[in-house]
């Protein structure tokens, strides 16, 4: 009896060991400890640093071309000039706090690899970059000179199906997506911090809109640079000719 349990043990077919789990728990609660720590820290960075920036450039921008009340020897220049500075100033802080913002990044990479180089994470990360520097200075004439909010964002999202009819269906989903990634947590508080200032300067009403604005023109801007993109490559592709022969 034994021989045979022997036998049937040698041909029955060994059991698979548990694999060995690849959890590292230390290092797993290492990781959520410094994830905390760094969004407690980068949330603190907003609060007190970026926040206040935004509030102090939207009080001070004004004073460029108009008497505020916040800044007694204001204006600091003649009145084309500083609205000219107001104006580009704001551009290049909308421009600045975009390219910091840490989800515009992963997307512009996202879409290198899916479009399989064609449309490079610059040309999306620069494109949505120059939407949101637009879409702020062109906000900002609405707080500072009281133009209706409802025009702007008309003409806008109209140029921007206008524009969406001609592109490329993969891209448009891009574009209009790319709106979604400038309410990120270091565009948004800066924005809204800057508007709120600038009302503060002029004695506006409400400094809302600017955000408004701020996520509608990186859709126009990332279709124009997808449509000159289509366009440079159709022009620089080989043109085949055909050749007849007369017999």
């Amino acid at each position: 009896v034994r021989e045979q349990t022997a036998d049937s043990m040698v041909g029955a077919p060994e059991q698979e060991k548990p694999l060995p789990t690849s959890w590292n728990y230390v290092a797993l609660a290492a990781g959520v400890a410094e994830a905390l720590l760094g969004m407690i820290l980068f949330s603190i960075g907003l609060t007190y640093g970026f926040t206040s920036i935004g509030d102090q450039v939207g009080v001070l921008l004004p004073a460029a071309f108009i008497d505020t009340f916040e800044e007694p020897p204001s204006p600091y220049y003649p009145y084309r000039q500083g609205v000219l500075i107001a104006l580009g100033t704001m551009f290049a802080l909308g421009f600045m706090a975009t390219r910091a913002e840490p989800a515009l990044n992963v997307v512009g990479q996202t879409v290198e690899k899916l479009s399989k180089g064609s449309f490079t994470c610059n040309m999306l990360v620069y494109s949505v970059c120059i939407g949101v520097g637009t879409g702020m200075m062109v906000g900002a004439t609405k707080i500072l000179f009281g133009a209706p909010l409802i025009w702007f964002i008309l003409l806008k999202y109209a140029v921007a199906l206008c524009l969406s009819s001609f592109a490329n269906e993969d891209f448009i989903n891009i574009a209009w997506d790319s709106a979604g990634v400038t309410t990120g947590p270091v565009t948004v508080p800066f924005v809204l911090a800057t508007g709120v200032g600038c009302s503060k300067a002029v004695r506006a009403s409400e400094g809302f809109g600017i955000l408004a604005c701020a996520s509608v023109w990186p859709i126009i801007t990332v279709l124009v640079v997808d449509g000159l993109r289509r366009l440079y490559k159709s022009s620089t592709a080989p043109r085949q000719t055909t050749v007849k022969f007369v017999g």
